[in-house]
């Protein structure tokens, strides 16, 4: 054991055994539900400079290291990066002693683990994007101006559902009197904030009011 812990905590090995502890704990905590496993990736949103994170996408998706989050890729690239070192201080270097130095020995096992493990871990990534695949919500907001079809019998200002047509049910106001019934086809005309629902009209009443304000 004193071995083992003196072979991976020696120049080069150690490079990447001191990110492999740091990256099970991240790992450990996300599985415990006390961290988020996307909290290394970049946050465009917030990110002050849009050239410098769109450059870091780019580098990515070059080396195939995309599509996960960026804990995943650089968990793998470490533990293959390690285990590179680990065995090549352990049976290769013997065989240089004397020729070069250590540090040269290390600094060179170093950049051939970092060399191996990129393509091995865009390897193994692949398999896993589909994992990961995420797809961006639309905006309630986004939905004004759909067209969708009445599901309830009727619709008045406390009550009434309707379906889009790729299948979302949501909830639908409108004033009343109106002749508005199950299978009519509605307009979302504005998002209710308060009510969490829309407030609809016919086509033919949202006609009429484009052509009033016009």
């Amino acid at each position: 054991m004193d071995a083992f812990l003196n072979d991976i905590f020696s120049f080069p090995t150690v490079i990447f055994t001191v990110p492999l502890i740091v990256l099970t704990l991240l790992w450990l905590m996300a599985f415990a539900g006390l961290l988020d496993l996307d909290i290394l990736d970049f946050d465009a949103d917030t990110s002050s400079d849009a050239g410098s994170e769109t450059n870091s996408v780019s580098w990515l998706e070059k080396l195939g290291l995309d599509g996960v989050p960026l804990t995943v890729s650089l968990t793998l690239i470490d533990i293959y990066a390690f285990s590179f070192t680990y065995l090549a201080r352990k049976y290769a270097a013997p065989l240089f002693d004397g020729a070069l130095t250590a540090t040269a020995q290390g600094a060179i096992v170093a950049t051939f683990a970092i060399v191996i493990a990129l393509p091995l871990s865009a390897l193994c990534i692949k398999p896993l994007r589909r994992f990961f695949a995420t797809h961006e919500g639309v905006a309630k907001s986004e939905l004004i101006g759909t067209i969708c079809t009445l599901t309830t019998l009727t619709v008045n200002e406390t009550f009434g559902q309707a379906v889009t047509p790729d299948g979302m049910i949501l909830s639908v106001r409108a004033t009343t009197p109106n002749t508005i019934s199950k299978g009519s086809k509605i307009v979302l005309i504005d998002y209710l904030v308060a009510q969490d629902s829309y407030s609809v009209v016919t086509e033919s009443e949202l006609m009429a009011m484009s052509s009033r304000s016009l």
